[in-house]
């Protein structure tokens, strides 16, 4: 992860940019695992 850090600064992009990024990239995973969970939850309902 550092080394990606290394190049984007390199390449002029600033932190904001950077912290931009990883909160939508959390919110997505986040997204996933809800999603998941309700469609374990829909399965288990079934039973």
């Amino acid at each position: 992860m550092r080394s990606y850090f290394g190049v984007a600064k390199e390449m002029g992009v600033t932190r904001d940019e950077i912290a931009a990024v990883q909160a939508i990239v959390m919110a997505t995973a986040a997204g996933q695992v809800r999603a998941q969970f309700r469609e374990a939850r829909h399965r288990a309902a079934k039973e």
